[in-house]
């Protein structure tokens, strides 16, 4: 029996002890989660308005995330998340992030187990065992040294999907760490395992991280820095070593609040990949499909500022560019928070620039997300 399978039927036994064990136990728990909507109005600018048909698209999906956490005693804890989606129109995945769900029969309606593990606390380590969120690195977006999560560029906090995974947690002292990580989706063959040593010095967090991915062939030799020097910086960097090349991946990024009223916050992160093509004509968007690569140039550059007018009502602009062919995406959004748990986030993606990674097709997008905690 393939290793993958018998993770799939040991998530099923932990939803069975997390039932179990908190009507026989009296658990400690908590059932939490949220409802969101995400309404997208594609526009194809080259269309005529006399074709307006084919000029509009609408698209648009809901998520229902339930979350349970169940804690028996002091040092074990079941968590738990399901996803239900409902998709209307062209789009049939979030974002293109999740496309690994589970199809429950209706096209438009998938079903995905994305947590489903237990946490064990011991006096000197923590162990967590399961389907789990796992990541590595510093960076907001462009994230190296992640191979385990994709990088989504409309949405860089969003949510990750789970993977099957073994974790240990190690506090050394009272600022160093030691975090060791095996995955696997199918067998032993598409596994990855590596850990991340953490420490302080000189009041810079600095981390040293070491991955290998089966699959891929391919061993990670990476470092990363982050720091607070009047302004906020990191640094994070991989060396990847493969049979087929070695490649060498950079971010450096930096943020900063301007003193004007609220705040007026920066951030830029600038992302080198030396495996990137030079020119956009050799680019493989196949690659991108199916998962393989998240960027297809060499040299990227993220520039956000984002105001807050009110407790309540901020806004942000996004400058996403790839500088290898002259491509970029402007995303303008605002946030205005109904209530305490209620959010609505509306905005643009405007893809600018030559024709290349951000500028395949000239197609705009407006969206409205209304985002519901309970």
């Amino acid at each position: 029996m393939r290793f993958g399978i018998l993770i799939k039927k040991t998530n099923i036994i932990l939803i069975s002890f997390i039932l179990l064990l908190n009507s026989l136990l009296y658990a400690d728990s908590d059932l939490f989660g949220y409802f969101e909507n995400r309404f997208f109005l594609i526009n194809d600018p080259e269309i005529s308005w006399n074709n307006i048909d084919e000029k509009f698209d609408i698209s648009d999906y809901m998520r229902l995330r339930l979350k349970y956490k169940a804690s028996p005693s002091k040092k074990l804890t079941f968590n738990l998340a399901v996803d239900v989606y409902s998709f209307h129109g062209t789009m049939k995945s979030p974002m293109g992030t999740y496309d690994g769900a589970e199809n429950s029969g209706n096209n438009n309606v998938k079903i995905d187990l994305d947590r489903a593990y237990i946490d064990l606390y011991f006096k000197k380590f923590d162990i967590s065992i399961g389907k789990q969120r796992v990541a590595m690195g510093v960076s907001y977006l462009w994230a190296p040294l992640d191979i385990f999560n994709r990088i989504n560029i409309f949405d860089p906090k969003e949510e990750k999907p789970g993977i099957n995974a073994f974790k240990t947690y190690i506090p050394i002292g009272s600022s160093s760490s030691f975090t060791g990580v095996f995955a696997t989706e199918n067998d032993f063959s598409s596994s990855k395992f590596g850990f991340r040593a953490q420490t302080q010095i000189l009041s810079i967090d600095t981390g040293i991280t070491f991955i290998r991915s089966e699959l891929m062939e391919t061993s990670i030799y990476g470092l990363d820095l982050r720091g607070e020097n009047f302004i906020g910086w990191w640094i994070e960097a991989g060396y990847f070593a493969s049979p087929h090349s070695n490649d060498v991946k950079v971010v450096l990024g930096f943020d900063y609040t301007f003193p004007i009223k609220n705040g007026l916050y920066w951030l830029n992160e600038f992302f080198f990949d030396s495996s990137g093509e030079k020119d956009s004509f050799n680019y493989d968007y196949n690659q991108i499909l199916s998962g393989n690569r998240f960027t297809l140039g060499q040299k990227y550059l993220l520039s956000m500022f984002r105001y807050s007018f009110l407790s309540f009502l901020s806004t942000s602009i996004t400058y996403i560019s790839n500088f290898s062919d002259g491509s970029y995406i402007i995303n303008p959004s605002i946030q205005y928070e109904i209530s305490q748990n209620i959010l609505l986030t509306s905005g643009f993606y405007f893809p600018l620039g030559k024709k290349g990674e951000f500028k395949k097709n000239k197609k705009n997008l407006f969206f409205i997300w209304v985002k519901i905690n309970f």
